[in-house]
């Protein structure tokens, strides 16, 4: 670990822990953007038990890196906020949270949710320019037949991923909260006192919907079946 740069001039016994935590949380950011860099090759090359083996990995390491994050609740709260203003230390801008001040992180969040256009290709159709549901239907042979279960643990698993980078991000809210303040937490001080129609950019986060929505449709439609369906007499009609 290196030191923090700082330490010859701020006299805070919060600085190193503060320097010590970034470093953690960046180098799992960067063993995670060779995860998902190989998550979309093994997509690519159909090797797909594998590529869900990873992304159960990258589902941990979103998990890991919220635990990171805990840390800063180790530290003392006057110490911390008076080395944030030590430091200067300030969102990219009035509308973003502090986390976004991390390009690496904004890119694996990217990257995630581009695991999303791998659908297709794993459930070997192509999307319907009109919008139709091919993709779901595709979807709700895979689940049904149970012929391809190296898919769907794949398509299971990328959902995963969707579950623990929401998990994150809402987790990061909470702990800017205990750290910071509410008002800090918002990421716009306008935000923070206007109307409840407004929403900060974590919670656009874990509030947006569903990056797999072929596949939340097909469980949907699969449930509603087997619930008012007798003897699953209405999924043999589908299957027909």
């Amino acid at each position: 670990m290196k030191r923090s740069p700082y330490d010859h001039c701020i006299e805070n016994h919060e600085n190193a822990t503060l320097f010590t935590t970034h470093q953690i949380l960046e180098s799992w950011i960067q063993t995670a953007k060779q995860v998902l860099k190989r998550i979309a090759s093994r997509i690519d090359a159909e090797i797909f038990e594998t590529a869900a083996s990873d992304c159960y990995l990258m589902e941990r390491i979103w998990k890991l890196l919220a635990e990171i994050e805990d840390l800063h609740l180790l530290m003392d709260p006057d110490d911390f906020l008076h080395l944030k203003s030590q430091l200067l230390i300030k969102p990219v801008n009035e509308t973003e949270a502090f986390c976004f001040r991390s390009k690496g992180l904004v890119e694996i969040t990217k990257m995630s949710k581009e695991l999303k256009h791998k659908v297709p290709f794993i459930l070997g159709v192509e999307v319907d320019p009109k919008g139709g549901p091919r993709i779901q239907e595709a979807a709700m042979r895979l689940y049904s037949e149970k012929q391809e279960s190296n898919k769907v643990f794949l398509v299971q698993a990328l959902q995963a991923i969707e579950g623990a980078l929401k998990r994150f991000f809402y987790g990061y809210k909470q702990v800017l909260v205990v750290v910071m303040g509410s008002l800090e937490a918002k990421g716009n001080r306008v935000v923070a006192g206007s109307g409840s129609g407004s929403v900060d950019s974590l919670s656009q986060v874990f509030l947006e919907p569903t990056y797999f929505p072929s596949l939340d449709a097909a469980k949907t439609y699969l449930g509603e079946i087997w619930n008012h369906e007798l003897g699953g007499s209405g999924l043999a009609r589908w299957k027909k």
